[in-house]
């Protein structure tokens, strides 16, 4: 699976699993293993991470974090020099 395609189905699972949390009836006993909430923290944190690593092997600029407030989703291209991503990448 090319990875911009990859980012974007880990995204799109971290809102389903915001969602069904927001529906689930939470005890204080229960908070912390509610399946919803840890499916929720393991897809932050594995987002961020991929956020910070999706960068174009030619001219090495991320390609998600623009700038501070700037953010993008990926595409098989890098948005600087046009250079094909997902097919160079190992």
């Amino acid at each position: 699976m090319k990875r911009s395609v990859h980012f974007k189905v880990n995204l799109g699972l971290l809102v389903l699993c915001i969602i069904g949390f927001q529906f689930q009836s939470i005890t204080v006993d229960g908070f912390f293993v509610n399946p919803f909430y840890i499916g929720s923290m393991v897809f932050g944190f594995l987002l961020v991470v991929r956020a910070l690593r999706y960068t174009c092997q030619k001219c090495l600029r991320n390609q998600i974090m623009l700038g501070f407030y700037k953010y993008r989703l990926p595409t098989s291209k890098c948005y600087n020099c046009d250079y094909e991503i997902d097919q160079h990448h190992k």
